[in-house]
């Protein structure tokens, strides 16, 4: 004879959601494209009631932080800085891999929140540069300073790129100053023309970059005292 408390019981079990976490909830979001990220999307890949979610993650914008900063950091974690850590290298691989790191999160990249202080492997990176900036002979609050420019340098750029047609190298603004030059009369802007058909002849998507970090590290030099880091 059938036990109705232990059928019920069987039941009860088998219409329990499976358990989640916040890592299935982030590799369940991994799979699909942005415009269709929603929390009831993946709820719907995951098999469980999109409520099951909210202990993970509060909402869509949570949800798209989330995957946006797994991205972010398992890109900038790869950054390999040099051995005997001069501070000017360790400052340049820091800005360009986070650059490289931003154009890795793709149409993501406006949930990045910077600086982060979510992710422990962002926070390895993060230690390195400051500890290499105060050994260097900026002050600690120097050195904070100095992360948030390289950051904020770092992430434009990456937007930029993002921005920009993959197949050239060309600022995404170059194309829009042209158009409207065209319009103008050609004697017009002579100074701004010869700068949109410079950009326009470049070969390197690095040039903005490397020109900001050049600018930001002879500034730097100078602040420092004679006896450091030079």
């Amino acid at each position: 004879m059938s036990d109705p408390v232990n059928e019920r019981a069987g039941t009860s079990r088998r219409g329990r959601p499976s358990k989640i976490s916040r890592d299935s909830i982030l590799q369940a979001a991994r799979t699909l494209p942005l415009e269709t990220m929603t929390m009831q999307a993946v709820a719907d890949v995951l098999h469980v009631d999109r409520k099951a979610l909210s202990y993970h993650v509060s909402d869509v914008t949570g949800l798209r932080e989330l995957v946006a900063l797994d991205i972010f950091e398992t890109e900038l974690s790869r950054v390999e800085f040099p051995a005997g850590g001069d501070w000017r290298e360790v400052a340049r691989q820091y800005a360009r891999a986070t650059r490289d790191a931003v154009v890795k999160v793709g149409p993501l990249a406006t949930y990045i929140r910077l600086p982060s202080a979510e992710g422990t492997r962002n926070l390895v990176t993060v230690e390195v540069l400051l500890r290499s900036m105060v050994d260097a002979g900026f002050d600690v609050n120097e050195a904070g300073r100095i992360l948030t420019l390289l950051t904020e340098v770092a992430y434009s750029t990456g937007r930029d790129t993002l921005r920009a047609n993959h197949s050239s190298s060309v600022h995404p603004d170059v194309p829009d100053v042209a158009r409207t030059l065209a319009a103008a009369s050609p004697s017009d802007f002579p100074m701004l023309r010869r700068l949109v058909e410079a950009r326009q002849n470049e070969r390197s998507a690095d040039g903005q970059l490397e020109f900001d970090l050049t600018v930001i590290l002879t500034g730097l030099e100078r602040r420092l005292p004679d006896d450091s880091g030079r």
